[in-house]
Parts: structure tokens; sequence; C-alpha cells
């Protein structure tokens, strides 16, 4: 069996590209810095969803590409005297800037469409918000399931079963899916964040039935050869690799709750533009916005005034249906163990 373990090219690049940081200066008149993904993220924003909002307030939104890591160094260097006044982070990577005091708390009455977020998407303290909701769950191939007689997963204990021996294709504890693959088969069996053991053992029964350990979260050609059946994959992702590829893949809801993957907006401690701020994230939080991200990125919107068409809703995180079935995971206890718990897992599940 071929496991393979993460790498640390994320966290090379982050630091290489902090460490090429110069002390922020602050930007101009009329200028908000946006710090946000790079790539066809970046092109929606700035061909399709920044303009109106720079039109309707008579600025300039100046875009600096990144990722969460970078931007978290970025504000770092730059504590003193910062760049940027809004980033874009997944969770896990915001809670580690919050945590650093690099975050500011959003006033509401200057961001009133906070009142429209639903609750999993609120950050703590108002420190940050989510613009979408995405959820990790079990994903399958109905066909190949249905050839082979296997009934389909409920939970997440099934990724256990027999019956999916060498059809599992999944993350290392590296990436996102491999680290809430193991918080959720600890709540299946009796712990969560802050007690792991239970889902050790049990992920100790899954990797038998894994037939390889990825470096990231891309299992396509593993679905396109037919070498897998399942994985753990987000519901975003799924929808874009079905698109693209005609392939029939279905996504469970596990019984025991979805973990939340969201995507999060952040205003940056003692930004030089701090009114102007508030304003974008309240932008992108308006029902306009949240329409636009679930029609072009395939996230579910967090404004629940939003209403979305069946076509477009379908296989989103959308609904109170839906929403309910989320688990927020603890990103606190999370970031404080992942050390630990990635030294265990390359101890005692890809030895």
């Amino acid at each position: 069996m071929k496991r393979m373990k993460g790498n640390t090219i994320a966290l090379m690049v982050a630091s290489a590209l902090a460490a090429s940081v110069a002390p922020g200066t602050a930007s101009a008149a009329g200028e908000v810095v946006f710090g946000c993904w790079g790539g066809a993220s970046q092109a929606r924003f700035q061909e399709r969803m920044l303009p109106p909002f720079e039109k309707e307030h008579n600025v300039t939104v100046r875009y600096v590409p990144g990722v969460s890591t970078y931007f978290t160094s970025q504000m770092q260097a730059q504590r003193n005297a910062p760049e940027l006044d809004v980033v874009c982070q997944d969770d896990g990577p915001q809670s580690v800037a919050r945590e650093l005091g690099l975050l500011a708390p959003m006033d509401e009455t200057l961001v009133p469409n906070l009142s429209n977020v639903v609750a999993a998407a609120r950050g703590a303290e108002n420190v940050g918000v989510g613009y979408g909701l995405i959820a990790m769950g079990i994903v399958y191939d109905p066909e190949a399931l249905e050839k082979a007689g296997v009934e389909p997963p409920k939970s997440w204990n099934d990724l256990a079963d027999p019956r999916f021996k060498g059809r599992i294709v999944m993350s290392s504890i590296d990436a996102t899916p491999g680290l809430f693959t193991l918080i959720m088969l600890s709540k299946a069996n009796g712990g969560d964040e802050n007690n792991v053991d239970p889902g050790f053992e049990k992920m100790k029964e899954v990797s038998a039935n894994v037939i390889e350990f990825t470096k990231g979260a891309d299992f396509s050609q593993y679905f396109q050869q037919g070498e897998a059946w399942v994985t753990v994959w987000t519901n975003s992702e799924m929808a874009r690799f079905v698109a693209s590829s005609g392939l029939k893949l279905n996504f469970v809801y596990p019984e025991e709750g979805a973990p939340i993957v969201m995507p999060m907006l952040s205003l940056v401690n003692n930004g030089p533009n701090r009114d102007m701020a508030l304003k974008l994230i309240d932008y992108l939080m308006s029902d306009e916005m949240q329409s636009f991200f679930a029609r072009e990125s395939r996230i579910g919107p967090v404004n629940q005034n939003v209403v979305l068409p069946a076509d477009i809703a379908e296989g989103l995180t959308y609904g109170e249906e839906a929403v309910s079935k989320l688990d927020k995971p603890d990103w606190s206890v999370i970031n404080a163990n992942r050390p630990a718990w990635t030294e265990r897992w390359n101890r005692e599940i890809e030895r």
C-alpha cells in the first residue's frame, strides 16, 4: 500500500514571501487594500465584483493576491504599520491570525448585513465573517457502488467498513480533509477535539481500506481511473469536479455531522482605511454578492435572505436543513494540538 506524507511546500512559500515583505506603507487616499486569493478568484473579484463597489464609493480597491498563510505572515511583518485593510483566509489560518491579535472585531452598526448572516458563519467576537458555506463530508461514486452491490456510506464510521477495502483515497492529516476525518471519527466514537484518542483508534481501521494518502485534496484522477469509490471531500470541490468531468458523484452529510469549511473576510487590526474596509465587507455580504458567490464559486450563501433557484442551489450548503447538519470545529484547540497530532499520525497511521 502506497502512502504519501504531506509536505511543507506551502509553509516554505509563505515563509519566503514573508521574508520579502517590507514594513507596511499606508494605502493611498481613496484606496482600500484587499488581500485575497489569486487565479480565477482574483479575476472574478477584479472584473465582475469589485467595479460596482469602486464606482459607488469613488474608491480604488487595490487587490493583493496571496494565500492564507502568506497574509498571516504579512500582517505579522507589518503589525505596526499595516498595508492591508481586508483579508481573505480559510477559517483555520484565520483563527491563528485572530489569536495573534492581527485582526480586529467589526462594528455591526457599520456592517449592517452582518445581521443577516447565519450564526455558523460569524467569527468569534465578530472577528471575521465567512462569506460562503462549504461542507466537508463523504463523497462516493454511485455507479461503482451499485455495480459492486455495496451500500453507500452514511456515517464517518462507515469508512472503516471492510466493504470499502482498497477503495478509499484520502488526504493525510496535513490537508484539511484528513484532519477533519480524524476529528469527526473522534466525535463519532465518544471523543472530540479535546480527546482524539477514539479518532486515532478508528483511523487505524480506516487506514486498512485506504489505497493512498495524498499530499493534497485533489482526488479527481482516482475517480476518473475507477480506482476509488469513496473519499472525504467538500461539496464545493466535488461539484466543480463533476461539472468539469461529467462523472457522477454523490455527497453525504454523515449522520454525526459535516465539518464546516469557510473562506472568511476579516478586518485587519489598525488597517489604514477602516471605514471603507467595513463597507467592502458589508458589500460582499449583500444579497447580490452572496448570490454571485453561489453561482460562480459554488459555495453556499451565508446571507439567509438569499433565495437561490433550484438549479443553482443543487449540491450547495444552502437552507436550514443543510446548515443544521454542519459541525463547527474548534480551531483554537486544533491549532494548539495539530503538531502533536501530526507526529502521532505519522507514527501510528502512515507508518
